[in-house]
């Protein structure tokens, strides 16, 4: 198999459904968190954020605006999937192992939160199709109760990359 169809495969194979996560109580945030690198991929992230306005835009949805708090907790979950190398919505072992934990950690006042992840794509056109080829992510990705992003990539020592997205809308006073 050529090396293009390995990672494709691989990728594919690792690609979980993407997840809307209910959001329960609170947990104690830590006071410092180490990692969550900034700027190293940020090209790449770019072009993930613009190709997935691109689907939205297709299916005559407004496009996602960028979102700092959003994007802090992307490259919070790449990082700690990176750093376990375990591809999964949850990690208990890290700090801020909950979608919940990383909004609350970052002051994301959500009303909605979605979480898209990958692992082993090569490139930003690979993991958008992925992703719109998996239901769940395309939903997520098509959710017209979003309307806010962020994006996060990280490499394992193992030279994994690991991609995550998440989504959402932010809580509005009554």
């Amino acid at each position: 198999m050529p090396v293009q169809g390995y990672f494709a495969a691989s990728a594919v194979a690792l690609l979980i459904a993407g997840c809307a996560i209910p959001v329960g109580s609170p947990a104690p945030l830590p006071s410092t968190l180490a990692g969550a690198s900034a700027g190293k991929y940020s090209a790449t992230e770019a072009r993930i954020f613009d190709l997935i306005n691109a689907e939205r835009r297709h299916q005559g949805l407004p496009a996602l605006v960028y979102d700092p708090q959003l994007d802090r907790m992307a490259k919070i979950q790449a990082e700690n999937m990176a750093r376990f190398q375990k591809m999964a919505h949850t990690i208990p072992e890290s700090e801020l192992p909950t979608l919940g934990d990383r909004a609350r950690y970052a002051g994301y006042p959500f009303g909605r939160l979605a979480e898209n992840i990958a692992l082993g794509y090569p490139n930003a056109e690979t993991v958008v199709q992925g992703w719109m080829n998996s239901s769940g992510h395309r939903r997520n990705i098509l959710d017209s109760d979003v309307g806010e992003t962020g994006i996060g990539i990280a490499r394992s020592s193992a030279g994994g990359l690991y991609y995550c997205q998440v989504f959402g809308r932010r809580l509005t006073s009554l």
